[in-house]
């Protein structure tokens, strides 16, 4: 309890130096392109590549790690296409635009910052392994998916070719991660000064992401955020209904307990970061993702100890 209260704590000690720092026009508004910039083309492919290459897989190993990923990739179709559903009905005062950004903030998980550490202190050094390959389906789903759910449904005027559709999709994250899984499958690993500097690189994508959140939250108003209705029901459907669908679908799996419980702890974090980024390079409600982000991380600090509980239950 006082790890993941601790872990909540310093994800709004971050968001509150960027909330700072924006009222006081440190980082004014406009700051927010270039943090995008530096996250989105150098931080985050750094992350990926250090999270990934640096791992040797054999054997059952070899097995469970590509059922965790195809098992959460499953989990996260699924799940994109109910959140996208569910939007598109419970939010009927909502222009489109942003109901596709809260179908987005119900799917993504904070898994990263949050969840290696919890894994590492709650599970062990083979769930925190296992939730790294984890995050690699995140990361496929926030530059892959993500970019399909928050252009749903876009007006016929706005209508892309397919060149401008998959354009997005070729960036630096996502060609870090093909790099990756290439390097992970065929046990090839960088020097060890390479490393360092992917490591050191990747290592400050979540305080960036985080002040990211706080920047865009230096306009909005936090009484009214507390009380939202639309953010309240994103909340509760990001933390309670999303773990319970990611439950209902790994019971009946024939797959050993680690992996269903690596797949399901992943689903239980809020509403992923870096999303707010995503969102902002393209050109969407940058700050409902943000204030979504939150609002869910705030909340997680009930839901999370109570889907540990239950997952030590069922998968230990």
């Amino acid at each position: 309890m006082l790890l993941i209260f601790s872990k909540v704590l310093v994800v709004f000690i971050y968001i509150g130096v960027g909330f700072v720092a924006n009222r006081l026009e440190v980082l004014p508004e406009e700051s927010a392109k270039h943090f995008i910039s530096l996250v989105m083309g150098i931080t985050v492919p750094c992350l990926v590549i250090s999270s990934i290459t640096g791992q040797d897989i054999n054997g059952d190993m070899y097995r469970n790690t590509v059922l965790v990923l195809a098992l959460t990739v499953l989990i996260l179709v699924v799940t994109a296409f109910a959140t996208t559903f569910i939007s598109d009905r419970i939010f009927p005062w909502k222009d489109q635009q942003d109901r596709n950004v809260l179908a987005s903030a119900m799917t993504g998980c904070n898994a990263g910052f949050m969840g290696l550490p919890i894994a590492s202190a709650v599970f062990g050094e083979l769930v925190f392994y296992y939730l790294v390959i984890q995050n690699i389906a995140n990361n496929l789903y926030l530059f892959v998916m993500s970019l399909a759910q928050l252009h749903h449904r876009e007006s016929e005027k706005s209508s892309r070719s397919l060149r401008e559709k998959l354009k997005p999709l070729v960036n630096p994250t996502s060609l870090a991660t093909i790099i990756s899984l290439v390097m992970l499958f065929t046990g090839i690993h960088l020097p060890a000064y390479a490393m360092d500097i992917f490591e050191t690189l990747g290592d400050i994508t979540i305080p960036l992401s985080m002040i990211l959140v706080g920047v865009q939250l230096g306009g909005a108003d936090i009484k009214k955020l507390i009380v939202d209705k639309a953010l309240l029901i994103t909340a509760a459907i990001k933390l309670i209904a999303v773990p319970a669908l990611a439950l209902l679908i790994l019971m009946p799996v024939p797959v050993a307990k680690v992996v269903k419980l690596t797949a399901l702890l992943g689903m239980c974090f809020p509403s992923a970061v870096i999303g707010v980024a995503v969102s902002a390079q393209e050109h969407k409600n940058s700050q409902l993702m943000a204030e979504a982000v939150a609002i869910t991380t705030l909340l997680s600090v009930i839901t999370l100890p109570l889907w540990i509980m239950l997952i030590s239950y069922f998968f230990l």
